[in-house]
């Protein structure tokens, strides 16, 4: 079944779709790299929250918080420049039921999703848990994950005395003003971890309340916040910082 697009809907899946071809354009995306998912819930409306179910898949680990919460997640395997032609060919929407222990497929393919979703929805229950403390909708704080592969920084999580959340912070600060004012509570640091395992799930979260960003060791950027765009535009920022270290080097070489 294929998904009803409303105003607000179809603005944000065009967003992803923008972005998704910005991360191809700049060599983020190689192959099949990057995943995105966004709580979709207060954009989904109710012309989609009867869709029939294409299928249900148990969740490694229960996210009660997240019951009844629907994300565009983008499918296992999936491209980036495949996704910016056309987001739902190689993205899906779920519902997350049964109290956080499984996930119902409602549109347009039955499609697995990336294999990093274990990871984005311990995330997404770290921001509904935050949004609920203050007494507010789940979906109306944070509410995207958007991990990708920009070449520079990934280059920089190679050095050894970069290699925690003060000095990768404070380096990145020095090279370029701007990402102070992107990103004010600097980037999270996390030890390299197996690519879409737990333990790297479990690494990100522990710090997820004080960082928004997060530079994982030898495998890219993994970034949160509201507006897709925004985030994906501190990223950039954050990139540029990276290159400009690398400059410097050169010149004192």
């Amino acid at each position: 079944m294929a998904l009803k697009y409303n105003g607000p809907l179809q603005m944000q899946i065009n967003d992803i779709a923008q972005v998704a071809e910005y991360m191809w354009e700049k060599g983020w995306a190689e192959r099949n790299a990057g995943n995105i998912s966004v709580n979709i819930t207060e954009l989904v409306g109710k012309e989609n929250r009867n869709l029939p179910v294409i299928s249900k898949t148990p969740l490694q680990h229960v996210v009660p918080e997240l019951d009844n919460q629907y994300y565009y997640v983008t499918a296992a395997g999936s491209r980036m420049r495949d996704i910016a032609r056309n987001p739902m060919d190689q993205g899906i929407v779920v519902r997350v039921t049964e109290e956080g222990s499984s996930i119902e497929t409602l549109a347009d393919k039955d499609l697995p999703p990336t294999m990093e979703l274990p990871s984005h929805l311990l995330m997404h229950r770290v921001f509904a848990k935050e949004a609920l403390s203050n007494n507010l909708p789940v979906s109306s704080g944070r509410r995207l994950v958007f991990h990708t592969h920009p070449t520079e920084l990934i280059a920089l999580s190679h050095i050894k005395a970069l290699q925690s959340s003060k000095a990768v912070t404070e380096t990145l600060y020095r090279m370029h003003p701007e990402v102070t004012m992107c990103i004010p509570d600097g980037v999270c640091w996390i030890p390299y971890q197996a690519p879409g395992s737990i333990e790297l799930a479990k690494a990100s979260i522990k710090d997820l309340t004080r960082y928004s960003f997060m530079l994982w060791e030898h495998h890219g950027i993994l970034a949160t916040g509201t507006d897709i765009l925004d985030v994906f535009d501190a990223v950039d920022t954050l990139n540029k910082a990276a290159k400009i270290y690398f400059y410097i080097q050169m010149q004192q070489k």
